[in-house]
């Protein structure tokens, strides 16, 4: 039986593979020379992609994570800097979703069917894990003011609304949006990982900003009940380094078509004809096919599962964990293979092909895929509930 795809969901999708390959050509020239891709980032967002998940009672599409996760691979694969970007955007969407009043759902769902980038500051350096957040959110002078420093607060050069976590007066985490150009806030372009250049992962300085009562939100609260926030930013994630994973299996493949020379041993007459370079090239393609079978099909379970338990909540993201582990594995294995099955003039520095590993292993590093392991263990054997927050 086929699957009906309307007209709405071909046309995204059409879009998605349009910016792909338009991204694609000048990917590898934004990664050598870091430039900030406005432009790139400009055209992604307008497009109408960045609005999939908005609710439908406030005018969005609601086309579900499934198609979310599709888009991401789709331009992951040109160029997964930019990819990355929006992933805040997606995770503000989701804690408006849960926390959010009506009306600040009205506006801000408004602001992002007209096509406004979110991007959010949450984690800092220099405290003793990622959870430790300095950055406050005071009540002084009659109104709410923010304090404090952030660092890899991807996309905030790019967006129009700033979603900033900070601790109140009584230490409890707040969501507080304020303008990208508010008086008092101060961006840096300083992110300077070898991988994932252009993703804007940079400091965000805060001395008294302003912030406007109506634009704040819980976010602990976002935790404490059963919403898969944490799951779908997984999704995100593992979609991006799947879309990684891609893109290094084509360049390997490619390579070993036109350039790449077969072994002196082998006995046969061009590269795509030794045994043990079709072997790998098919191991690769059933680990990708694999951890793509398991993300369409949690991705799927999140759209249609109602969750009402912490039992269906555990579920998921157990299961969201498991696709993670597969899409970490193979980005890193395939971006790794590309570079021993294409051979030693594959490491040319003009053909910049090292930059899939760089990306695979900077993003891979987001959060750290052995406690996930550990936490699919937990589950499994001992009946253990993973905990709740962004990264599971």
């Amino acid at each position: 039986m086929k699957s009906m795809i309307s007209p709405q969901l071909s046309k995204l999708l059409s879009d998605a593979n349009d910016i792909a390959q338009w991204l694609r050509h000048s990917a590898s020239e934004r990664d050598q020379t870091r430039h900030i891709s406005t432009e790139q980032v400009d055209a992604y967002a307008s497009s109408g992609l960045w609005a999939v998940t908005v609710p439908k009672e406030y005018g969005g599409p609601d086309l579900g994570y499934k198609v979310l996760s599709q888009i991401t691979r789709l331009i992951a694969a040109a160029d997964p800097s930019i990819a990355q970007i929006p992933r805040g955007h997606f995770h503000i969407i989701d804690l408006l979703k849960a926390v959010a009043l009506p009306s600040q759902k009205m506006f801000f769902f408004r602001e992002i069917l007209a096509g406004k980038k979110f991007a959010q500051a949450a984690s800092e350096i220099g405290g003793k894990n990622v959870a430790d957040i300095q950055t406050m959110l005071t009540q002084e002078r009659g109104g709410w003011r923010l304090n404090g420093k952030k660092y890899y607060a991807t996309g905030c050069i790019h967006a129009d609304w700033i979603g900033i976590v900070a601790k109140d007066d009584t230490g409890v985490f707040m969501h507080a949006f304020v303008p990208k150009d508010a008086p008092g806030m101060d961006i840096k372009a300083d992110w300077s990982g070898f991988g994932q250049k252009v993703t804007a992962s940079g400091t965000v300085l805060l001395n008294d900003v302003v912030v406007n009562e109506e634009h704040i939100i819980p976010f602990t609260e976002a935790f404490f009940d059963v919403h898969p926030i944490g799951a779908v930013s997984q999704l995100i994630h593992a979609s991006i380094d799947i879309g990684i994973a891609r893109e290094s299996i084509d360049e390997t493949i490619k390579y070993i078509r036109q350039t790449a020379r077969p072994w002196i041993d082998s006995g046969v007459e061009q590269a795509s004809d030794d045994p043990y370079l079709i072997s790998g090239v098919g191991d690769l393609e059933i680990r990708y096919a694999a951890a793509v079978a398991m993300l369409d099909q949690v991705a799927g379970e999140l759209d249609e599962t109602v969750i009402s338990t912490d039992a269906d909540l555990a579920r998921l993201s157990v299961r969201v964990g498991i696709a993670k582990v597969l899409a970490n594995d193979i980005a890193l294995l395939a971006s790794n293979k590309l570079f021993e099955f294409a051979g030693t003039s594959s490491t040319r520095e003009s053909l910049n092909l090292h930059r899939h590993w760089r990306n695979a292993r900077t993003h891979t590093l987001h959060d750290p895929v052995r406690w996930k392991v550990n936490a699919i263990g937990q589950y499994y054997l001992n009946g253990v509930y993973p905990k709740r927050h962004n990264y599971i």
